[in-house]
């Protein structure tokens, strides 16, 4: 029998995963960056920083401990402690809180899951999502986006014009030139149903509401090794942790710890944007009308105009041998970023892009998030959102916090932890396969 070379690469992965117990879901480790550094983004450049929380430093016992301060990991803290006041449940977190991909997003809110068919499952996570911003007033600027969906080529301007769906408007190639300020596409969509939102604003809501509800938040505190077993116990530079039970919330950096590194990977992206606009120049450079502007494209570009009036693009870098988290080469990122500017927006490149930031998302190999309970069950993770994950984040924060304290839920069925992922292979050859094809794929 013959084999294709994606079957034989992804045969070599299913291989290591023959092991026994729980291989697949941790694996030999890089270990956890903890020396990294994050910039602020735009994002977090515009609004006052998170108060400074402690470094966890001794040994404690815990009802729930919580890896990661992002989304996920502070939804999760607020939903267990309103669902079990009594507990003691902390998150810990390696650098500062929210300053993980919860900050570095696109700021685009959909109701959308990906990897998961069911229609009202994303609306009533959407929902949830929208009534705890109103609840704890977080002045987020959420609201609705206009949205378009650009198209290159002819083929695919025709076929997604021949298939609109409910609510959905066709916008000619010679519209966009007109009111989008663009000539490089054939045409778009005007897609329904897109919000928008200051993500930095939003993850300083859910640090802010976590620590109201009474759960403790720590920076600067890594985990370095979680051991499985009834406690389990969390390892950081300073001290130790006990944990009855355990949510790992770290998305992309969820390999470098040790877990899912044969099940998900992380992806660099980078966000480059301009000075702040003014009003006029924001109608005169056709940036007023829509919000929200993707490619889709196996490398997806995403433009946005910001509330406080920068226009800015995020594009996907690649993939970082040993999964990590840090990517070297800023400056030619940079560089990528402005041809994209000078193809798709040439009157907005002669403006200039001087606030540029670098973000890393988990991916699965099926698109499929990661969330639910592994190893010996009283160990959770929520990770792998695959580039569309705030609605997402807080929404599985809060399922898994109601797995984790007993509460039933229609959508606790959704939480089937690594259950019909595909194994992805080794660093090897994942940096084989990813990094020569996400540089033949660049968009320019």
């Amino acid at each position: 029998m013959t084999l294709s070379r994606r079957k034989f690469l992804m045969g070599t992965g299913a291989g290591i995963l023959a092991a026994p117990g729980i291989a697949g879901l941790v694996a030999g480790k890089d270990g956890v960056e903890t020396e990294s550094i994050r910039e602020d983004s735009l994002w977090t450049s515009e609004v006052p920083s998170i108060p400074p929380q402690p470094r966890f430093e001794g040994e404690r016992e815990v009802d729930l401990a919580i890896v990661g301060g992002g989304y996920t990991g502070l939804s999760c803290a607020y939903y267990a402690k309103l669902l079990r006041p009594d507990w003691s449940v902390i998150v810990l977190e390696s650098h500062e809180i929210g300053s993980g991909a919860s900050s570095r997003n696109s700021g685009a809110v959909y109701a959308r899951h990906v990897g998961i068919d069911d229609p009202d499952m994303p609306k009533r996570g959407l929902n949830r999502l929208r009534n705890f911003i109103e609840s704890q007033e977080i002045d987020c600027d959420f609201s609705p986006a206009s949205t378009l969906t650009l198209l290159k080529t002819e083929r695919a301007a025709a076929d997604a014009r021949s298939t609109l769906a409910p609510g959905a408007k066709w916008i000619s190639p010679e519209e966009l030139r007109d009111s989008a300020g663009t000539n490089y596409y054939a045409g778009a969509i005007d897609e329904p149903d897109y919000f928008k939102i200051q993500p930095a604003k939003l993850v300083a809501g859910h640090a802010r509401a976590a620590l109201q509800v009474g759960a403790e938040l720590f920076e600067h505190s890594p985990v370095l090794n979680i051991k499985s077993g009834k406690p389990a116990l969390l390892s950081t530079p300073q001290g130790k942790v006990r944990a009855k039970n355990v949510c790992v919330a770290t998305n992309a950096y969820t390999p470098r710890l040790g877990l899912l590194e044969y099940k998900m990977y992380p992806l660099h992206q980078y966000s480059f944007a301009t000075r702040k606009l003014t009003n006029d120049e924001i109608r005169g450079l056709g940036l007023d009308r829509w919000d929200l502007r993707f490619e889709p494209r196996m490398l997806p570009v995403t433009f946005s105009l910001t509330p406080s009036g920068h226009f800015f693009v995020r594009l996907v870098l690649g993939y970082a041998s040993h999964n990590s988290g840090e990517w070297h080469d800023i400056e030619g990122a940079q560089r990528l970023a402005k041809q994209i500017f000078e193809q798709r927006y040439p009157r907005i490149a002669d403006i200039g892009l001087v606030h540029g930031w670098h973000g890393v998302t988990g991916h699965t190999t099926l698109m499929k998030s990661i969330a639910g309970p592994v190893c010996d069950g009283n160990i959770h993770v929520s990770v792998a959102y695959n580039g569309l994950g705030i609605m997402p984040s807080h929404n599985f924060g809060y399922l898994t916090a109601c797995r984790i304290t007993g509460q039933a839920d229609q959508d606790l069925e959704f939480l089937t932890g690594v259950s019909g992922q595909l194994p992805m292979p080794g660093d090897f050859y994942r940096s084989l396969m990813l990094q020569p094809f996400m540089k033949f794929m660049t968009p320019v």
